[in-house]
């Protein structure tokens, strides 16, 4: 016997699930009155509110007072919030980190390479611009980050920029630390770390991959030859 038996509540969720699958439930779609999913699943209406707020916490579902729920499209926001959480629990390593983030990022600037924007550019090089010129390292550190999180978000893959930002306030630290490990063990080559910025920046603006990819895989032999793994 399946353990759902003794939930009636998941008799809800299974239904929204087969609803979406099949394409008879899109985003903005209302879904039937709570009278009329009791009556049809066969539970109580408390079980159907149950099963309605279970979505309404994973952002599947939205209520609208005196309208009723509905399919949302804050996927996004939600995927974002569960990856953070389970990253965090997991307590990733700086190793695993710095190979998400390498893995994540070479696919973000193939597609940036073709979809990034004007305005994704402007904002790279201001961003490029305060990171060289700040004396600021926290400043530097938020630069950074908002580089590398302006081409995965010109990506255009949603998949991609969740991941990312899932691991956001981790990756505050790991830039952070990733920097400073750069800059206080090998001074001499903190020059050439920063300058593979301006090399990625350059590259992703230009559409230009090969570089772009090369960019980025000296940012990250500087990484990892500076971070304990």
């Amino acid at each position: 016997m399946d353990s759902r038996d003794n939930k009636p509540y998941e008799k809800v969720i299974d239904y929204v699930e087969e609803q979406i699958l099949s394409g008879r439930l899109r985003i903005g779609d209302r879904l039937p009155p709570e009278r009329s999913l009791s009556v049809m699943l066969g539970i109580s209406r408390g079980a159907v509110r149950e099963g309605m707020n279970v979505l309404e916490s994973i952002g599947l579902v939205s209520n609208i007072h005196g309208s009723g729920n509905y399919i949302t499209d804050h996927f996004d926001n939600t995927l974002t919030k569960l990856m953070t959480m389970m990253y965090t629990l997991d307590a990733m390593s700086f190793r695993e980190i710095r190979e998400f983030r390498y893995s994540a990022e070479r696919q973000a600037i193939l597609l940036a390479c073709g979809n990034i924007t004007p305005e994704q550019k402007e904002e790279l090089y201001d961003q490029l611009r305060i990171m060289e010129n700040s004396r600021d390292r926290d400043e530097q550190a938020r630069s950074d980050l908002r580089i590398h999180y302006i081409i995965v978000e010109a990506s255009g893959n949603r998949l991609v920029i969740a991941n990312f930002m899932a691991l956001n306030q981790i990756m505050n630290k790991f830039v952070s630390e990733a920097r400073s490990s750069v800059e206080y063990r090998r001074p001499d080559e903190f020059q050439d770390f920063q300058y593979t910025h301006r090399r990625l920046v350059e590259a992703v603006c230009a559409g230009d991959y090969d570089a772009a990819a090369k960019a980025l895989d000296d940012h990250f032999v500087y990484i990892k030859g500076n971070i304990e793994t």
